[in-house]
């Protein structure tokens, strides 16, 4: 029996949709009993081809021809569908820029709305792109954005741990655990889950690397405090306290005494001995 081979392209980032199989398997129903087979060659620049091999009768090549003309627009649109990193990112900082700026405008429900459109935008990134470097930066600017500007500490707080589990090792996470600690203490005011945070830091980073970043300092000394149940206000107290006697100059004499001194110093110079008139007369001025 003769037959058509039939072959399709489909181009897609980085893996097959669901959508192509549910075509492929409507083809092969429509075609009947023939085989349908999908190769699937090497990877190029994250593109992957996918010939599908369709073994057609003649017969029915009239019916398909109208099917590939619908499908083929529909193979290649799914393809192009998934957005890039960078253009998912832009449009989250868009959207973040754009709640700032109804903020200043004193529209706090426009904003509201605004920061979490901007959050679902860098959902979406994490989502489409788990394992990309750039993940566990945008996980610190979801936290971020729950605690500077929704004042959502709870959900802060579960994404700043889902970085440190998800990305442990990095700067982010490192700043995650110490965020996590802060919140706690300062916004929650949870002061023993707090402390068990600091701890639980200290643990991990009891030095900092880089002396510019002083966490690790910050940590033992917001957990201290907590020991010892003083404020910040206190701690800075009794600082600025310490650095005021240690600090404090000598007094040193005023100019105008030094120069009252010099001038007195130099007037007894300048005077004659006067005669001392109950002193006895040297032998040189008897013969006189």
């Amino acid at each position: 029996m003769k037959a058509f081979y039939a072959v399709v392209g489909v181009f897609t980032n980085d893996k097959i949709h669901k959508g192509h199989t549910a075509i492929i398997k409507l083809v092969t129903h429509i075609i009947g009993k023939t085989r349908s087979l999908i190769v699937l060659l090497n990877i190029d620049n994250f593109a992957l081809i996918i010939k599908l091999i369709i073994q057609i009768p003649l017969k029915t090549m009239q019916k398909l021809k109208i099917l590939l003309f619908i499908l083929i627009p529909a193979l290649l649109l799914t393809a192009c569908s998934k957005e890039s990193e960078d253009s998912i990112l832009l449009a989250a900082k868009t959207k973040l820029e754009e709640a700032k700026k109804l903020d200043t405008e004193n529209k706090p429900e426009d904003a509201k709305k605004a920061y979490g459109e901007a959050i679902e935008l860098y959902k979406k990134f994490l989502k489409e792109y788990p394992a990309s470097q750039k993940a566990p930066e945008v996980y610190s600017s979801i936290a971020k954005i729950y605690v500077d500007n929704l004042k959502d500490y709870p959900n802060a707080i579960k994404h700043y741990e889902e970085l440190i589990q998800k990305h442990p090792g990095t700067k982010e996470s490192k700043y995650g655990m110490f965020m996590v600690a802060f919140i706690y203490d300062e916004m929650l005011k949870d002061k023993e889950k707090a402390k068990a945070n600091y701890q639980k830091f200290l643990d991990k980073y009891p030095k900092d690397e880089d002396p510019n970043e002083k966490m690790s300092e910050s940590a033992r000394m917001m957990l201290q405090m907590l020991d010892e149940n003083r404020s910040i206000e206190d701690i800075i107290k009794n600082t600025q306290k310490d650095t005021v006697k240690t600090n404090t100059p000598k007094e040193e004499p005023k100019k105008d005494d030094v120069k009252k001194e010099d001038v007195k110093k130099d007037e007894t110079k300048k005077e004659a001995p006067k005669d001392n008139p109950d002193s006895k007369p040297t032998d040189s001025d008897t013969k006189k």
